[in-house]
């Protein structure tokens, strides 16, 4: 009995399927980064650019991309630290709100920092998070 297809051929499509959903979320994701450049941006603008930065990671990791689920975590939580010090009239609850997020993005970059036996990595990330928390008092 033949086989209709062939492993590669299977991997292929699945691939070029998984490259599409990610160009498809990589617009969704540009969209969402824009309001965060301008001084009125709001809190469920900031919120909905996490969600979905994370949902991206998410979806990397369920595929077994772990660079790009790397990738998309790093990015968030520096979009998240830039706004913690982005000039304009942020309101201090804004700011909070970043703080928050920027922890969670923190630990999960911990982990996989962790997950590769990169303790010192992890430690260095926690203590400049520590720093950037510390320069909102």
């Amino acid at each position: 009995m033949p086989i209709p297809h062939s492993f590669s051929l299977w991997i292929t499509s699945n691939l070029d399927a998984y490259q599409q959903a990610l160009a498809d979320l990589r617009v969704e994701y540009y969209l969402a980064e824009r309001p965060l450049h301008q001084p009125q941006c709001t809190l469920a603008q900031l919120r909905q650019f996490n969600d979905l930065s994370l949902k991206i990671a998410d979806y990397c990791y369920t595929q077994g991309d772990d660079d790009n689920y790397f990738a998309i975590l790093f990015n968030l939580h520096q979009k998240l630290i830039g706004q913690l010090h982005h000039d304009g009239p942020r309101a201090p609850l804004f700011r909070l709100q970043a703080l928050q997020l920027a922890r969670h993005s923190m630990t999960g970059l911990c982990q996989v920092f962790i997950a590769q036996g990169n303790w010192q990595r992890a430690s260095e990330l926690q203590r400049e998070f520590l720093q950037y928390a510390d320069s909102m008092n």
